[in-house]
């Protein structure tokens, strides 16, 4: 016998239908992104540095009150586009636009380093604005992607947490790559040349990292007579050289010794540059300019952290005898220093903000004491004394 025919069309299947993967891929480029520019924010919001002039690109044209819209624009964009790919077409349209405007600000820097740089470090030189221009091309791709109903459905979450990994993890890697060919600006006149040590030798002599760095900051010293030596230990481990040796190497690289100052108390860049060299008071006298000269690899950071003192650094290379020894190691391990400075102000500007709203609770609650107020006449109180004070000494 023939099955019987149902005269109701067949219901279709009920399942979820699943995003293309270079959705995946622009959404998650997009949280990534804005996960740097909320970084940026936090360091404005710690360390008072200019987002005209930030770290992850710059916005030269625009004021700082400008700029600081910008990003504190942008970052909520980028978010909602991850949370929410499938937005409405005016909305969409501000969230491209944004990131069209950011691509015009980056696209400004690639043309600056293709004008003022030579050939031979120029694929270095556009590590970084490259890097970044195609992160926020493929995040404008995805806002336009997603307007169409073919593309809408379900993402691969693994998808899009390992493109915003490697978007935040890439960018120090250009970082580090571009900051070791940045020009110093011909009218550069420095005050302070900083050399970071390095830990001597198992002999006990002076490294020939650390002989790299001496004489090509013996070399900037010369051409800026103004400008002392800062050599500092910063937060080093291992056997750092004595004063006595470090005053003989720039004894034979003829450097005064009323120009050479050395510190091995292992505080913080931005601590030290506070402690000498002061930043300027006035908001319209210039900042001062500070050299930093290191191994190429440690450039990127060591600005990152010259900028939270108020100064405006310059980087400069030392020039290497000989190449590194376990030189990925040491941009691996430098990558990592990089996303933990990077995350560190987003990391304070929590703690502050829960210690001050723990300390708000405290006061609100402390008059709501159900046990009324304390009798001035019993013995061993103090009236004037709040337990729930968070401050008080015991």
């Amino acid at each position: 016998m023939q099955p019987r025919r149902s005269i109701l069309p067949p219901m279709p299947q009920l399942r979820s239908s699943h995003a293309p993967g270079w959705v995946a891929v622009a959404r998650g480029t997009a949280a990534g992104l804005a996960l740097l520019l909320i970084g940026g924010l936090a360091e404005q919001r710690q360390w008072g540095t200019s987002l005209v002039d930030g770290w992850l690109f710059s916005l030269a044209p625009l004021p700082e009150t400008a700029a600081l819209a910008l990003v504190a624009f942008t970052a909520p964009l980028l978010l909602l586009f991850f949370a929410f790919p499938g937005l409405p077409q005016p909305l969409r349209l501000i969230c491209f636009l944004t990131v069209l405007a950011c691509c015009g600000f980056i696209g400004r820097e690639v043309w600056q380093a293709t004008e003022q740089t030579s050939e031979q470090i120029r694929t270095a030189a556009l590590a970084q604005p490259l890097g970044l221009l195609l992160l926020f091309v493929v995040t404008g791709l995805g806002v336009v992607g997603c307007g169409s109903p073919r593309v809408r459905g379900r993402s691969s979450w693994f998808a899009m947490l390992l493109a915003a990994g490697l978007t935040v993890c890439s960018f120090p890697v250009l970082s580090i790559q571009t900051a070791a060919v940045r020009p110093v600006a011909a009218d550069f006149n420095p005050r302070l040349i900083v050399v970071p040590l390095c830990p001597n030798t198992e002999t006990g002599e002076l490294s020939e990292s650390l002989l790299d760095r001496l004489q090509t900051a013996a070399a900037e010293l010369r051409r800026s007579r103004r400008a002392r030596l800062l050599l500092c230990g910063l937060q080093q481990s291992g056997r750092l050289p004595a004063e006595g040796q470090l005053q003989a190497a720039a004894a034979q690289l003829g450097i005064a010794a009323e120009r050479l100052q050395i510190d091995l108390s292992g505080l913080s860049l931005p601590d030290l540059l506070l402690q000498t060299a002061v930043p300027a008071n006035s908001s319209t006298a210039q900042p001062t300019q500070v050299l930093l000269v290191s191994h190429w690899y440690e450039l990127s950071r060591l600005r990152l952290l010259a900028r939270r003192a108020g100064v405006q650094p310059a980087t400069a290379a030392a020039r290497q005898q000989h190449a590194l020894f376990r030189q990925n190691q040491l941009i691996a391990g430098e990558t990592l220093l990089m996303l933990r400075e990077l995350a560190s102000p987003v990391i304070a500007f929590a703690r502050q903000s829960r210690v001050a709203s723990e300390t708000i609770l405290d006061t609100e609650t402390a008059p709501s004491d159900l046990s009324g107020p304390s009798d001035p006449a019993t013995p061993g109180t103090d009236p004037a004394v709040n337990p729930a004070d968070p401050f008080r000494q015991l």
